[in-house]
């Protein structure tokens, strides 16, 4: 009869060798060698099986195995032992919620879209697989270790990129989850992926576990309309964090404004979301605005700054409660046939869209006289009012060559703000004469680095299907 070190041992090389569900068969066939003390007091061979089970997809298999051996997950087990558990643990809850663990593109992650579309709900009732992996994580924690610290920062990610990943994340989840965590204990490394752009191949920084956290927790917060932690977190990310990823820097300060704005204090907020949009010009940030304008009765900046938001890159179903918004200043204004096309707008959107038409729409609409557009009018409704906010248009020079200039003539100036710097080019704004113009250039154009505030360039408007384009042709030196 083979000895348990012998055991343990051939179960350790069929693991090496990939050769899972061999080693569970060796088990299962000399177990009974050995006395069930014997086998859970070792932690070479507990730790394999769980990761042969886990490699093997047997999950459910892998818990009910720490239960018939009696193996207790607490701050006196083997580090081996808690390891493969946690990497069972992280596998159960991937496969779990594969649909919405599609992390391929980290760019697009914390990309804003404020707009809450359907009912939220923000109860929910606590999955046994998150209270086990909340019961490991202090444990993981107090070990300190390379391989615990990797671990940590898997079960972390999973879970929370899981729920934002959803169509409906459940932002308290999100924020119960964070507070499992002191972030000083979370790792401010930033890991490098390989990613495909346009057929090029290129390194991209992500973000670490720490700014994360920040980041998550604050959306969370301000989710969940917690004002005065999300301001005090928000500061705090503002302040701690070193290098900042996704422009996580713009919606840690947006979130501050939009703290402040809650707490009471709007004039600050103008202008801190001005400051913003200066540096992201996001048709939700311009929103916003338009709302502080109108809630201070300063309807032509609010109109004028509704309809840069409506004009502004954005699918329109992400915009219903802009439209409402603009029928509100329309209807303000006395132009009630406007108004009344506005809401009616807002709420054939989400009807399309299969989405609960709030009360305040139908609200707005019955206080008109006029015939209920039906759904079947969308398309047209639509067009109509696209034609409507493009004619405002012709007064943004910023996608308009001046009067005296025609498409075909080479322009002189200075590129004097970049929105964007990252491995899909840059863009940002010329001056030239008392004009600017919006230009955006591909990482693959040989002068796309050099590109730079202050950089004197020539360029020329030609006309675009929807809007002027610039093509710069050369640098000034």
């Amino acid at each position: 009869m083979a000895s348990l070190f012998d055991f343990s041992r051939q179960i350790s090389d069929l693991k090496k060798a990939k050769k899972y569900s061999e080693a569970l068969s060796y088990f299962k066939e000399n177990k009974t060698s050995f006395s069930k003390e014997q086998l859970s007091n070792n932690e070479y061979i507990v730790s394999d099986l769980i990761s042969c089970l886990r490699y093997t997809n047997q999950f459910d298999a892998g818990f009910q195995f720490l239960n018939i051996y009696d193996i207790k997950i607490d701050d006196s087990q083997k580090e081996r032992i808690l390891t493969a558990y946690g990497w069972l643990l992280w596998s159960k809850y991937k496969a779990e919620n594969e649909n919405a663990s599609n992390f391929d593109d980290e760019t697009q992650f914390f990309d804003e879209d404020e707009e809450d579309f359907q009912q939220q709900n923000f109860h929910y009732d606590k999955s046994e697989l998150i209270e086990r992996i909340e019961t490991l994580i202090p444990i993981l924690l107090g070990l300190n270790s390379d391989f615990s610290k990797t671990l940590v920062s898997n079960l972390f990610s999973i879970v929370l990129k899981s729920e934002k990943n959803k169509p409906a994340p459940n932002w308290k989840l999100v924020n119960d989850f964070c507070n499992q965590f002191v972030p000083i204990q979370l790792s401010t490394d930033c890991s490098t992926i390989q990613v495909e752009r346009k057929g090029r191949t290129q390194d991209m920084e992500l973000a670490s576990d720490f700014e994360n956290w920040y980041a998550y927790k604050t959306k969370a917060l301000m989710k969940l309309g917690e004002w005065q932690e999300c301001f005090d977190t928000s500061k705090e990310a503002l302040e701690k964090i070193d290098n900042f990823h996704y422009s996580n820097d713009i919606w840690f300060s947006r979130r501050v404004a939009l703290s402040k704005k809650n707490l009471g204090n709007a004039e600050d907020t103008i202008e801190e979301l001005k400051t913003i949009l200066r540096k992201k010009r996001e048709w939700f940030i311009q929103k916003e605005l338009a709302e502080l304008y109108f809630e201070k009765d300063d309807l032509d900046a609010a109109f004028k700054m509704a309809i840069d938001a409506i004009n502004n890159f954005g699918p329109l179903e992400f915009k219903v409660d802009l439209l409402y918004l603009i029928g509100k200043i329309l209807n303000k204004q006395g132009q009630s046939d406007l108004a009344f096309k506005h809401f009616s707008l807002s709420k054939l959107v989400r009807q399309d869209e299969e989405w609960k038409v709030p009360q305040k729409v139908f609200d707005e609409l019955n206080q008109f006289g006029q015939s209920e557009i039906s759904l079947s009018e969308l398309k047209n409704l639509k067009s109509e009012l696209k034609k409507y906010w493009n004619g405002f248009n012709k007064n943004d020079n910023r996608k308009k060559a001046p009067k005296h200039s025609s498409n075909s003539e080479n322009l002189q100036g200075e590129i004097i703000k970049l929105l964007h710097d990252n491995e899909r080019g840059k863009d940002g704004f010329i001056k030239s004469d008392d004009n600017e113009f919006y230009f955006s250039a591909s990482p693959n154009w040989h002068l796309t680095t050099e590109l730079t505030v202050g950089t004197k360039v020539i360029f020329k408007v030609i006309p675009a299907k929807d809007r002027k384009k610039v093509r710069i042709l050369r640098l000034l030196k």
